[in-house]
């Protein structure tokens, strides 16, 4: 695993792509940081921390589209199932080496909330402060999780890239507008059915399997409308609590409403943990095929 972490962060530092990852994140969110502190006089750090984070993430697609989807193209994927590691090593390295181009910029952004003390007339609170910066390296965490997985799953870049924008984009949108889902029971149910044809996508992208996609989409669709139908009261209000636990931008705003919340953390690291999991499963299943 050390040889991969090694390669990988020595490609992504010494290329294009890390530096200008790092100096896009360090403009968006001192930008905001800027704006908030020193133009409107708030003395709450954890706002533009919570407020920059998605514009800054949605530069994540640019440090993640290439991890798996070079290998691919360029055939050297058949190096790594080479080695005489296990894939979850080989996952794990590629994981770390992009966490790690993130940490640098979230490392920079750890001074700011003790210089941007000196200028606020009432002082900050500096565990908030540096409870949100937390959150969002978490966050960061977690979003290039998905986007490794995503990069596992295609050829192109350009299309990870993409896939990848539109997954940031959705969830930051569905969540900002979780308020206006219907609460019947019925919206719930196409909800559900929904998330079942996506699980059932995501199977055939892993498994290779269209039986074992079919089988598998019909079985959680059947066992969704199977509940609707013989007590649809259950399903009622139920497509907002899907919306808020599925979609990773709302537990970090509860920084921005002064709470610290450690459930957030906890939330954040299970999102990582089960995409780098989804990710070896589909590494694998390419190894054997």
């Amino acid at each position: 695993m050390n040889a991969v972490y090694r390669k990988e962060l020595r490609s992504s530092l010494l290329g294009m792509t890390g530096p200008i990852f790092i100096f896009a994140v360090l403009a968006i969110l001192g930008f905001f940081i800027a704006n908030y502190q020193f133009s409107d006089g708030n003395p709450h750090f954890e706002f533009p921390i919570v407020e920059g984070s998605f514009w800054s993430l949605l530069l994540a697609p640019v440090l993640t589209m290439r991890s798996f989807s070079e290998e691919r193209k360029t055939k050297t994927d058949q190096l790594l199932y080479a080695l005489p590691i296990s894939t979850t090593a080989v996952v794990m390295g590629k994981y770390l080496a992009m966490v790690t181009v993130f940490a640098i910029p979230c490392a920079v952004i750890c001074a700011y909330p003790i210089i941007v003390s000196f200028f606020a007339p009432t002082g900050i609170n500096l565990f908030l402060a540096y409870g949100s910066i937390f959150a969002y390296f978490l966050l960061g965490c977690a979003v290039i999780a998905i986007g490794m997985l995503i990069s596992s799953l295609f050829e192109s870049q350009v299309i990870c890239a993409i896939v990848n924008l539109v997954v940031i984009l959705g969830c930051y949108f569905i969540t900002a507008n979780t308020g206006a889902v219907s609460d019947s029971a019925t919206t719930s149910l196409v909800l559900l059915i929904g998330i079942s044809l996506i699980i059932a996508v995501f199977v055939y992208f892993t498994t290779g399997n269209l039986i074992a996609a079919g089988v598998s989409g019909l079985v959680l669709i059947g066992a969704a409308a199977a509940v609707y139908f013989i007590n649809s009261e259950l399903y009622t209000g139920l497509s907002a609590k899907i919306l808020s636990a599925l979609f990773i931008f709302r537990p970090i705003s509860a920084f921005a409403y002064e709470t610290f919340d450690i459930t957030c953390f906890v939330y954040y690291l299970s999102i990582a943990a089960l995409f780098v999991f989804f990710t070896v499963q589909s590494f694998e299943k390419r190894r054997w095929n």
